[in-house]
């Protein structure tokens, strides 16, 4: 599911990083326009990409240092 996440956040035009947490759980940095953001980030409450029992989304500036859409598993 993480390259499912990650080729739609590309599709969209997003940069960013999908992470498997230590505990399992997920974290998503994504940065672009606000529209395709909100529109990312209700795709992904669905829940088509992966089960979700808790989601929230954390609105900052964007950080400005990514150029594509990175996977990283933190438990390897």
């Amino acid at each position: 599911y993480l390259i499912s996440i990650r080729d739609y956040a590309l599709e969209l035009g997003l940069v960013g990083i999908v992470f498997i947490k230590n505990d399992g759980s997920l974290k998503i940095i994504a940065e672009g326009e606000e529209k395709i953001l909100q529109q990312f980030a209700k795709e992904l409450k669905k829940g088509n990409y992966f089960p979700i029992e808790n989601f929230y989304v954390l609105w900052e500036e964007p950080l400005g240092k990514f150029k594509d859409f990175s996977i990283l598993d933190e438990k390897k």
